[in-house]
């Protein structure tokens, strides 16, 4: 047998890694803080929600008056009813776009710009904080929509004018 011998594994040195700490911020501007609008968001659905049942319960109405006339149908033939049908499909499916536009995903803050991201993925540049104004439109009390109040905010400045359902006191400042 052979003797046993020890062996020496070479390694390379480790050297200890320098903690990772995110870079500063450029021109000691923070970073965007993004808020969700939750509560417009919900309020959004449910309202596209009963607007849908009730374009769809004056349809079920239109079709059961249709049927139901003296002479068996003959007051809506299927022609006029499939156009019925195709009209109240048209009003509801842009009944929800309206109302789901209206309230965006969030809203980026910061002292340089900010950004309101839209339902469907567009971003409308305002302002930063300081320099942004805002009129409320209208207010809704939380209810069987919203379960907080709400506001219809008019955004003023930058390249356009727009109106944005958000939750009440999105944009006020918090402190850390």
């Amino acid at each position: 047998m052979h003797a046993a011998r020890s062996v020496r594994i070479v390694r390379a040195r480790a050297t200890p890694a320098a903690p990772t700490q995110p870079p500063p911020p450029p021109s000691g501007r923070g970073a965007p803080e993004r808020r969700a609008n939750r509560a417009a968001t919900r309020r959004a659905i449910r309202l596209s929600a009963l607007y849908s049942v009730g374009i769809a319960a004056v349809y079920a109405l239109l079709v059961g008056i249709a049927r139901s006339g003296p002479t068996g149908g003959s007051a809506g033939g299927s022609e006029d009813l499939l156009a019925a049908g195709l009209l109240a499909v048209v009003l509801g499916v842009v009944g929800v776009v309206v109302s789901l536009g209206a309230a965006p995903r969030a809203v980026e803050l910061s002292d340089r710009k900010t950004i309101v991201v839209g339902r469907f993925g567009r971003r409308y540049a305002f302002p930063g904080r300081d320099q942004l104004r805002t009129v409320v439109v209208q207010r809704f009390p939380a209810g069987l929509l919203s379960p907080i109040p709400l506001e219809s905010l008019e955004f003023l400045g930058g390249s356009s004018r727009r109106t944005f359902l958000l939750d009440e006191g999105l944009l006020q400042r918090r402190d850390p």
